[in-house]
């Protein structure tokens, strides 16, 4: 098998850098070299298992003909080889075979690293068994210690064929067929690029936001990537053939424990404290400065003039000085649950600076959620050609500001606060600008309309949408956002049931609606919210019916309804949403309580196969919990 050429170093070298290497893709020339050489390292392997499909059948039925086959007594079957050989790749096969799937009545596939925990192993196991038969995992199961762990799992496996393995049909979306066509033609060709695209694809998500991020990072790597021309390099790569800017990169994981969960955002900071990465045009690089608690900022910050990250979040700090304007080199400034509610004029000045976080939640008692509080920044923002996330700006200073922003084409997060109804033209205008848009959100000043028609070129690319405030209407642009995972939609108003057109969009993960609805029935269709994992139907007061349909919601894990004290009943098509996890009720009233009780509530078959369902009520300003 072809793997045999690749090294245990480029093994492990592989697993712990994938990530890494796609989260810097285009930090730095050398970080894409090694990103490049570890995807065709990938796609190699693809494609000689692929060649080798052939001897692995005959070793895997061997496996198979022993565990379905063999002695009726619990056995032991070890898979052992030197890296890179093939083992798991072979033992994946015989555990997803459909003659092993029908033969064991439970099957858990666990990984189990140098270092381990038993009673995570164990408890890993039950969950794998449960999971597999569509069963709910019992409750306190995470709170077992081993011995609970063992009694439960030999009671789980009594008079029942198991198999545990150790170890840790597709189609094109017609949304990417012409991006898929575009990178094949960037590949000229050759087949070993386009085996390397592929392997690289298959580790992404299937929408077209990814995939068109990955197209536009090849950026002119095909026509010119050196490593192209020398494949034979690939077999041979490992820590000795890494560059010594590189060398530094991977040795830099000793400092963390083994299967120590790495923050992928601080390890990249910590690369460039330490000097290992350099910038790249249109890449955000952050190095950060952390204050002890502050209550001023000295005059003499502007003299900090190497200062790329500045963060003052969660300090008592309430201005800037002046002398923030000397910091040219400034790429961030978080001032993030600050008491800093304005910057200086002479924030204009900062040219390269790529990130203002500035923005607090408060509580609103009166809508039972929180609001955010933005900052005021002057006119003069406008030049800031750089800004990737401004987050959030109050909008209520002048309809300069909102001009201002539709120079700003490389904003991939807005934030807009206090925006008042005659500017909604406006701001319509200058998001039409924001063509890398991802993330947007905006709340009206009091209980002003969000006028928000007008988008003539909606953010194709936008994933997160944030709408706060009275909405005569849904935005006609709305269904167009094919990219969308979160919507939340907050004192909206609407007069008509809102997911009608939100369940028609493919890729949404989130929900939440927030006295967004005045009228009585919300409806969920069948085949809408396909994807959906959290929904959230809160403070709709006016609700009457709840009407879920047979294939609605498949894939829904929690759930959240209330205050709706009209909602006498609770929906019976929660019946038929089988992979729901938690339901959530709140301030419900007593009758629906009541029938919900586990003892004489004739509703309460209706939940009783979702393993959380609590019920919140208004209790001395705050809420008393319930679970069922």
């Amino acid at each position: 098998m072809a793997e045999i050429a690749v090294t245990v170093v480029t093994d492990r070298l592989l697993s712990l850098l994938a990530d890494e290497a796609r989260l810097l893709r285009g930090v730095h020339t050398q970080v894409e070299d090694i990103k490049t050489e570890l995807l065709y390292i990938q796609a190699f392997l693809k494609d000689a298992d692929a060649k080798a499909e052939k001897r692995d059948t005959g070793q895997g039925g061997e496996l198979i003909k022993w565990l379905v086959e063999g002695a009726p007594e619990r056995t032991v079957i070890s898979v052992v080889g030197m890296g890179g050989l093939g083992k798991t790749t072979l033992a994946k096969k015989v555990y997803d075979n459909k003659r092993m799937v029908e033969h064991f009545d439970c099957r858990a596939w666990i990984t189990v690293s140098q270092s381990f925990k038993m009673e995570e192993v164990l408890r890993n196991v039950i969950k794998q068994f449960y999971l597999a038969r569509k069963e709910s995992i019992p409750d306190g199961t995470d709170a077992m210690d081993e011995m609970s762990l063992i009694t439960r799992l030999r009671e789980y496996l009594e008079d029942k064929r198991y198999v545990v393995k150790a170890f840790q049909g597709c189609f094109c979306p017609p949304e990417l067929e012409k991006i898929s066509l575009d990178i094949v033609k960037r590949c000229e060709g050759l087949p070993l690029a386009i085996v390397a695209m592929g392997g690289a694809l298959s580790t992404k998500e299937k929408n077209e936001l990814e995939w068109q991020k990955f197209n536009d990072s090849l950026g002119s790597q095909l026509e010119s990537n050196p490593h192209l021309e020398n494949i034979t390099k690939i077999l041979s790569l490992s820590y000795d053939d890494l560059p010594h800017y590189l060398k530094s990169c991977f040795l830099y994981f000793a400092i963390f424990p083994e299967d120590y969960p790495i923050n992928c955002g601080r390890l990249i900071r910590l690369w460039i404290a330490e000097g290992f990465v350099k910038g790249k045009k249109g890449i955000t690089l952050e190095q950060e400065l952390s204050f002890s608690p502050l209550y001023s900022v000295p005059e003499d910050l502007g003299n900090l003039f190497h200062l790329r990250y500045l963060s003052l979040s969660r300090t008592k700090v309430k201005m800037l000085p002046k002398s923030i304007g000397k910091l040219q080199n400034l790429q961030t400034l978080d001032l993030k649950h600050s008491l800093v509610d304005a910057l200086p004029v002479e924030i204009k000045k900062l040219r390269k600076l790529r990130h203002i976080l500035a923005y607090a939640y408060k509580v609103c008692p009166e809508w039972d959620f929180y609001t955010t509080r933005g900052i005021h920044i002057g006119e003069g923002i406008g030049s800031m050609l750089d800004l990737q996330k401004l987050c959030y700006v109050e909008a209520n200073h002048g309809m300069g500001l909102i001009e201002e922003l539709g120079k700003l084409r490389q904003l991939r997060r807005l934030g807009i606060t206090n925006l008042v109804e005659d500017d909604g033209l406006r701001l319509c205008a200058s998001i039409s600008n924001m063509k890398h848009l991802e993330s947007l959100c905006i709340c009206s000043k009091d209980d002003d309309i969000l006028k928000l028609e007008t988008i003539s070129v909606p953010p194709r690319y936008l994933r997160n949408l944030y709408l706060q405030g009275c909405l005569s209407k849904l935005p006609e642009w709305l269904p167009t956002l094919r990219s969308l995972v979160r919507v939340c939609l907050r004192r909206s108003g609407l007069s008509y049931d809102p997911v009608e057109v939100l369940q028609a969009l493919p890729n949404l993960l989130e929900v939440e609606l927030h006295t967004a609805y005045d009228g009585e029935c919300l409806c969920f269709s069948e085949l809408g919210f396909q994807k959906l994992k959290r929904l959230r139907l809160r403070g709709m007061k006016g609700l009457k019916t709840l009407k879920i349909h047979d294939g609605a919601l498949p894939l829904l894990e929690h759930l959240e309804i209330g205050p709706s004290p009209q909602l006498e009943e609770v929906s019976p098509g929660i019946r038929l949403l089988k992979t729901l996890t938690s339901i959530e009720f709140w301030g419900m009233s007593d009758k629906f309580l009541l029938s919900m009780l586990p003892e004489h509530g004739e509703n309460y078959q209706i939940v009783e196969h979702v393993p959380n369902v609590f019920f919140h009520f208004s209790y001395g300003g705050g809420y008393h919990t319930m679970r069922l």
